[in-house]
């Protein structure tokens, strides 16, 4: 079956370097989209391509672990979805670092396609204290179906 097209999206928390915002301990959305994949004519074969950034100002006197999670189908709250992604970030005491990235894939089920709807959440948390969320701070997603 050719490839068909079904959604894309994107999610945009914070679009320039101003953000005040913090991430601590408990995790913080940051990112929220909703694919819609009811048209799908292959639901056996729906993938789903997963992007994002996370501009977050280093704090020199920590040596903390930043984390970014990407959840399917949750709600508002780590931990309500299936992790479909997870990476920590070690900041060992730095005083800067580059934008925090996500890159991520997923194969949902025929059930998942078939209720119309995906929703993708990205979190972000710190192990100890807490991180400015300067920004930029964006999610996209995209979703496909079929073999060839």
């Amino acid at each position: 079956m050719a490839i068909q097209f079904l959604d894309q999206r994107l999610s945009t928390y914070l679009i320039d370097s101003s953000g005040t915002g913090l991430i601590a301990a408990t995790p913080l959305l940051i990112g929220d989209i909703g694919l819609q994949v009811a048209a799908a004519q292959d639901v056996n074969n729906v993938r789903v391509a997963l992007t994002g950034m996370a501009g977050i100002v280093a704090n020199s006197e920590l040596d903390a672990i930043i984390t970014l999670v990407v959840e399917k189908n949750g709600t508002d709250t780590l931990g309500s979805g299936t992790v479909i992604f997870s990476e920590d970030f070690e900041t060992n005491f730095l005083s800067a670092f580059s934008p925090l990235a996500v890159v991520a894939g997923d194969s949902p089920t025929a059930a998942e396609v078939l209720a119309g709807q995906i929703r993708y959440t990205l979190f972000a948390s710190a192990s100890a204290g807490a991180f400015v969320v300067s920004g930029p701070v964006t999610f996209n997603g995209s979703a496909a179906a079929g073999t060839t």
